[in-house]
């Protein structure tokens, strides 16, 4: 006999419904609105054209369900599906770090940092040399590397500095960037405590310094497309 969910003591919040519907095959984007009794009234959806809507909108309805006992009737759900060239207009919700790892390859290692945001996962790169390390400038090229990625936009990051200092018994790394947009130069700065992996700390950092402006930057930058076109 199938089970269903057991009585939540607490309702789940918007933001971890939203985590969990951007998990779903195909959705870009969600947003969840919640009553004054923490129950469901609108769900809003940006969801690729690959999938039937119909597809779209049991999987949220499922997900929902099993993962938190809620169940939502469909008519609060609402989608605007585009394509997959047209998602990289769509400033990205607030990337998550998902992994970062590293590899020895002869005398170089390369960092990788995987990023997910908006229902996509791209993963950053980086190189450093064995004999001149610089774990905490590589890791932030990694994510910087990344951000580009998702964003899907010909951005002009510089890494000014990254840099490991001791606070008390703590120690914390805090990362520079600057950015050129339209000619216009804006520095921005973000930190991370380090804990059992340095380099991650210094993504951690990286991705703190970029996400306070990441939907203005990805709005005003140009597309990579636009920069290839020729000049007449």
């Amino acid at each position: 006999m199938s089970q269903v969910p057991a009585p939540r003591d607490t309702k789940p919040s918007a933001s971890d419904m939203v985590l969990t519907l951007n998990q779903i095959r195909g959705i870009f984007a969600s947003c969840v609105i919640l009553d004054s009794g923490r129950d469901v009234s609108e769900i809003h959806i940006v969801a690729s054209t690959s999938r039937k809507p119909k597809q779209v909108v049991r999987d949220v309805e499922t997900i929902l369900f099993v993962k938190h006992g809620t169940k939502i009737d469909y008519r609060k759900i609402s989608m605007v599906q585009i394509d997959d060239e047209q998602s990289l207009r769509i400033p990205v919700a607030r990337p998550e770090i998902q992994q970062v790892t590293e590899k020895v390859m002869g005398n170089k290692k390369r960092i990788q940092v995987e990023i997910r945001g908006g229902g996509r996962r791209v993963v950053g790169e980086a190189i450093e040399r064995i004999d001149a390390p610089e774990p905490f400038r590589t890791a932030a090229l990694a994510t910087i590397d990344a951000i580009g990625k998702l964003i899907g936009q010909s951005l002009d990051f510089q890494l000014e500095d990254a840099q490991l200092f001791g606070m008390g018994t703590r120690q914390i790394v805090v990362v520079i960037v600057n950015s050129f947009v339209q000619d216009r130069e804006e520095v921005f700065s973000g930190s991370s405590f380090v804990g059992a992996h340095p380099i991650e700390s210094a993504a951690r950092a990286t991705l703190d310094a970029l996400n306070r402006r990441i939907h203005n930057i990805a709005l005003q930058a140009p597309r990579q497309e636009d920069m290839d076109e020729p000049s007449i």
